[in-house]
C-alpha cells in the first residue's frame, strides 16, 4: 500500500508527452474552428486536457441566454453632444418588426463598408460599428470642442488592461481584454485615431494624431497606479505621467460612480450628458462614464502612499483601506462625456420579442388572476 502511490519517471515523462500531443490536435481540430471570428482553438497549457474531457454541462446565465455577449461601439456624447447614429437590434425588433431572418449572429460580413461621407470605403471592423462624418478620419480636429474629445479617445486608448497582440501576417493588432467591453472601447480609440499598440509594466505607448504638429506621432505614457474595477466600486482608474511631466488620472464607469465625484465646478456638461446616457439606455446600449482630472505631484505622492499601506496591508479589512485610499484619489474629476455599445441578441431572440413576449405577458397577467382569485376564495 505504501508503494502502491508512486509513480515511475518514465510514467510521468510519457504522460507529459501525450498532454502536449493532444493539445496540438485540439489546435489543428477543425470542428473546433471559429468561422465568425476566423480563429481555431488555442490550447495554452497542457494541463488541462483529462478535465476538458470531463464536462459535460455548461451552466449560462439570463444575459449569455439572450445576447452573444459581442459588443459593438454605437454611440457617444461628448461634451454634451451626440455623436453616432443608426437603430439598434432592439430598435429594429420592437419598431420595425424586422423578420426573424433578417437579423444575423453577428453584423455586417462584408469586408468594406460605404462611408456616408462622399461614399469613401471603409473596411468593417469587428466591435466598431459607429458612423459620424463629424468624428471619422480626423474630422474631429474640426469640432469647437476638439481638445475634449481627444482626451475622451486618450482616455480610452489607455485606461484599461489589455494587451495588443501583433499579428505580422496582416500587419494588424487585435486585443486581448478581460472583458468584451475594454476590448471595444480599445477597437474604438484606435479607429477614430489613438492606437495602442504597446504596453509593458510600467508603461503604455499610443500611436495618435497630436493637433499643435497637425500630424500622427507616438507618445509614452509612464504608468504610475492602476486602480482595478470591482463590483462595488463600478469604475476603473489609470494614473499616468505623460512626456511633459504632468500627471492624469483616467478614469472609467458607471454614471452614479463617475457623477458622484465631479468636481462642483465642471458640471456644465452633465444635464446633457445624463439625457443622452438615457436615451442609449433606452435602446438597449450599455452605457459608461468617461472623467478625468489633473493631480500636482506632491499631492499625488501623499495620496500614492496611503494607497501603497493599504493595498500591502495584511489585515482583515484590508479591501476597505484600498477603496477609501482610492477614493481620496479619484475626485474632482472633469467630466468628458459617455459612451455607448450595444451587446447583439443571440439569433432567434427577435422572434420571441416579437411574438413570444405578448403570449408571454398574457401567461404572466392570467397567473396573476387565478393567484389573486384562490386568495380571495380562501
Amino acid at each position: 500500500m505504501l508503494y502502491g502511490c508512486l509513480i515511475p519517471i518514465s510514467l510521468y515523462i510519457s504522460i507529459e508527452i501525450v498532454k502536449v500531443l493532444q493539445s496540438t490536435f485540439i489546435n489543428q481540430d477543425q470542428d473546433m474552428y471559429c468561422t465568425e471570428v476566423d480563429q481555431p482553438a488555442r490550447a495554452r497549457t497542457s494541463n488541462l486536457n483529462e478535465e476538458l474531457g470531463q464536462v459535460n454541462t455548461i451552466l449560462s446565465d439570463k444575459t449569455g441566454t439572450l445576447t452573444c455577449n459581442s459588443m459593438e461601439f454605437l454611440r457617444c456624447s461628448i461634451a454634451g453632444v451626440d455623436y453616432g447614429w443608426g437603430n439598434t437590434v432592439v430598435d429594429k425588433v420592437l419598431c420595425t418588426g424586422t423578420q426573424d431572418g433578417e437579423i444575423g449572429f453577428q453584423p455586417e460580413a462584408s469586408s468594406v463598408n460605404t462611408h456616408a461621407n462622399g461614399g469613401v470605403l471603409r473596411r468593417n471592423v469587428k466591435g466598431f460599428s459607429f458612423i459620424d462624418d463629424r468624428l471619422m478620419s480626423g474630422s474631429w480636429v474640426n469640432e469647437g470642442h476638439h481638445d475634449i474629445i481627444q482626451m475622451l479617445f486618450r482616455v480610452l486608448a489607455v485606461c484599461h488592461t489589455a494587451i495588443p497582440v501583433v499579428d505580422s501576417k496582416y500587419d494588424d493588432i487585435s486585443y486581448e481584454a478581460e472583458s468584451p467591453d475594454e476590448a471595444t472601447f480599445v477597437v474604438a480609440a484606435r479607429e477614430l485615431g489613438f492606437k495602442f499598440y504597446e504596453k509593458t509594466q510600467e508603461s503604455i505607448s499610443l500611436h495618435e494624431f497630436e493637433t499643435s504638429l497637425g500630424r500622427m506621432m507616438d507618445r509614452t505614457y509612464k504608468i504610475l497606479c492602476t486602480l482595478l474595477f470591482s463590483s462595488s466600486r463600478k469604475r476603473m482608474s489609470v494614473i499616468i505621467m505623460t512626456e511633459e511631466g504632468q500627471i492624469l488620472i483616467f478614469c472609467k464607469g458607471a454614471y452614479s460612480a463617475i457623477f458622484s465625484r465631479l468636481a462642483k465646478d465642471e458640471q456644465i456638461y452633465v444635464p446633457a450628458t445624463r439625457d443622452h446616457i438615457n436615451e442609449y439606455s433606452e435602446s438597449g446600449l450599455r452605457t459608461m462614464v468617461i472623467a478625468y482630472c489633473m493631480v500636482i505631484e506632491e499631492e499625488f505622492n501623499i495620496l500614492y502612499e496611503e494607497f501603497s499601506k493599504a493595498s500591502n496591508s495584511v489585515s482583515c479589512n484590508r479591501d476597505e483601506m484600498v477603496d477609501a485610499a482610492a477614493e481620496k484619489i479619484e475626485r474632482d474629476l472633469i467630466l468628458l462625456g459617455a459612451t455607448a455599445v450595444e451587446d447583439r441578441l443571440q439569433k432567434g431572440v427577435n422572434t420571441f420579442f416579437k411574438n413570444g413576449l405578448p403570449l408571454f405577458y398574457l401567461f404572466c397577467n392570467f397567473h396573476f388572476f387565478s393567484i389573486c382569485l384562490w386568495v380571495y376564495l380562501d
